[in-house]
């Protein structure tokens, strides 16, 4: 039983106590509704996504690598000496061969003919395998790398898919009565041991080939031939390809995979931060939570009051009531298991066997359905992680919602601002207006109000003026008139002038752009020229100064500029030299004419 286990099943155990009482839930209650916008539980984990493409050419490179470590490359090392004749234990073709060149270990003749031939020294080689060639010392070397490699990579791997942080706030405040609680919790964690990493199926196969492949590396570096190679010092960089390393198929493919795991520069994985957040808190959340706030201020009131004594004094009172109750209602099944075994003709032993199989067949059965409460107890957590990832998406949803709504009232305040704006603009134009027209009906009233004045104070004695008064009047209607007409006119001619102003304006940019544009036709033939001068003279080659793309793109507008120039000149000549023959073939004409 795991540590989450001892604690999961103790807080089962107290809410058995607690989560039915009336006077407890209430205080929960209570808890849960003070300030619950303020409760904050953010968790934080990783998501790792790994890239199958080394974890997959490391599994193709070791199945060659077990088949190379099979072979069990060795070359034979000999070590020979020369030993007095008694300690020699084997003679061999290689004794018989040096005794032949040293005649001098042969100090003692047979006294008779036939009798063997006994030196007194002999020489004796021992062959001993040898397995730290190159090429095992090779393998050696890159299993070594190659498990620092994976475990490297594994670690962090691990690390980040077992790593969870999680912080909770909560800042509460509960009036009840003469009683005043206030609580204030931060809790924040941080491991790297977290067992329930997100699901994800991809990365936990990739994870468990990966240290399938660790396996597979520590049990060949475990093997005989490995463990005499790693006596010998192990080689470095760069690598020396031998005829075995570059002809044998296990060893060059073994050697492929060291080359693509020293040149891999990339970690191999990615990682995704997922953060849920839980606020306001779930029902089922807060009600815990509420729980063992409620816990941790009766721990604090109860040591505080030193009241643990009484307390465990109406605890065993409390056990010795509820103990005396069983004992009535065991009192009581026992009554009637007398009853119904004297009711079914059994004597109490039969029956007692009757119910303790009954009782096994219960037990069997129960403990089937421990398995399915197991289950259905797992199965509801994985509904308990979907409904919070759930609630996590939909919260997202909802703040990509707001997002949205957000930037829509944005658009719209945009939209309003700017018919705002327009609609001021329309306001203070048609002000103006009608400020002009008022200005102006103003005006012509007073006018009006001062010629009637000034008629109806001279009507008497200027009425013979009044018809050259008339008469004055429409020539100055006529010049107001003439007036607005050559105001009228004066615009029409501005128009017309910065029209003639546009044309101008654009036919001296077409001037500017076709005079540049000839410049620099000019100027390129010129550069073809002076390039054909110094070919003429031998003083220019083809070499790589043309070779770069700007010189050749300016070395074809200079071709181009110098074609351009040959085929007008051409022109140009054929003219002449028809004004030549015909100028000639006249004079010929006037001179036979003559004669």
């Amino acid at each position: 039983m795991t540590q989450l286990d001892v604690y999961y099943r103790a807080f089962k155990e107290y809410r058995k106590e607690t989560a039915d009482n009336s006077a407890c839930e209430k205080e929960r209650k209570k808890i849960i509704a003070a300030n619950s916008d303020l409760d904050r539980l953010e968790a934080t984990k990783y998501l790792c996504k790994i890239s199958d493409d080394w974890v997959k050419a490391i599994e193709e490179g070791l199945e060659f690598v077990e088949k190379a470590v099979a072979e069990e490359r060795q070359f034979i090392r000999s070590n020979g000496e020369v030993v007095p004749i008694e300690k020699v234990k084997k003679v061999s073709k290689d004794s018989v061969e040096h005794l032949a060149k040293h005649s001098d270990m042969i100090t003692h003749v047979p006294e008779h003919e036939g009798d063997l031939l006994i030196p007194d020294k002999l020489y004796m080689v021992e062959k001993l395998s040898d397995y730290a060639v190159y090429e095992n010392r090779f393998l050696y070397m890159m299993l070594v790398y190659l498990r620092n490699f994976i475990e490297f990579r594994l670690e962090k791997i691990e690390t980040l898919r077992r790593t969870y942080y999680g912080e909770m706030k909560i800042d509460k405040e509960i009036v009840s009565g003469k009683s005043t609680l206030k609580i204030k919790t931060e809790i924040t964690e941080k491991r790297t041991d977290n067992p329930f990493p997100i699901p994800d199926k991809e990365s936990e196969e990739l994870v468990k080939r990966i240290g399938d492949c660790r396996e597979i590396i520590n049990s060949l570096l475990n093997t005989d031939l490995m463990m005499q190679v790693a006596k010998s010092p192990m080689i470095k960089p760069p690598i020396v390809k031998t005829n075995v390393l570059k002809m044998n198929n296990n060893f060059k493919r073994s050697l492929a995979l060291y080359d693509y795991i020293a040149s891999y520069k990339g970690d191999g994985y990615t990682y995704e931060e997922v953060k849920y957040h839980f606020t306001p808190f779930p029902e089922n959340v807060a009600d815990e939570l509420a729980e063992s706030a409620r816990l941790t201020s009766f721990l604090a009131y109860k040591i505080g009051n030193g009241i643990e004594e009484i307390l465990e004094a109406e605890f065993n009172a409390e056990e010795e009531r509820r103990r005396k109750q069983e004992e009535e209602r065991l009192k009581v099944r026992i009554a009637r298991m007398k009853k119904k075994a004297l009711e079914s003709g059994q004597s109490l032993e039969e029956y007692m066997i009757a119910l303790e199989d009954l009782i096994k067949r219960l037990e069997k059965d129960n403990e089937g359905l421990e398995r399915v409460r197991q289950e259905v107890e797992i199965l509801n957590n994985r509904i308990n992680v979907l409904t919070e990832e759930q609630r996590e998406l939909n919260r997202r949803i909802e703040e990509l919602n707001g997002t949205v709504a957000q930037k829509e009232a944005e658009i719209t305040e945009l939209n309003q601002k700017y018919l705002d704006e327009i609609s001021s603009i329309n306001r203070a134009h048609q002000e103006e207006v009608f400020q002009l027209n008022t200005m102006h009906a103003e005006e012509l009233t007073r006018l009006r109000a001062d010629f009637s004045e000034r008629m109806s104070a001279t009507v008497n004695e200027y009425e013979e003026k009044n018809s050259a008064l008339q008469s004055e009047i429409n020539a100055m209607r006529d010049t107001v008139d003439r007036t607005v007409r050559e105001c009228e006119q004066k615009i029409a001619e501005d128009q017309a002038f910065v029209a003639d102003f546009e044309n101008l304006k654009k036919r001296i940019e077409d001037e500017c752009e076709s005079r540049v544009k000839a410049m620099n036709d000019e100027l390129t033939f010129v550069r073809g020229e002076l390039d054909g001068i110094r070919a003429q003279q031998g003083l220019l080659i083809p070499s790589s100064d043309y070779a770069s793309r700007e010189r050749f793109k300016e070395l074809e507008r200079e071709y181009e500029a110098f074609h351009k120039f040959f085929t007008r000149q051409w022109d140009i000549t054929k003219k002449e030299i028809r004004k030549t023959i015909l100028r000639n073939s006249n004079k010929k004409g006037k001179g036979k004419n003559r004669k």
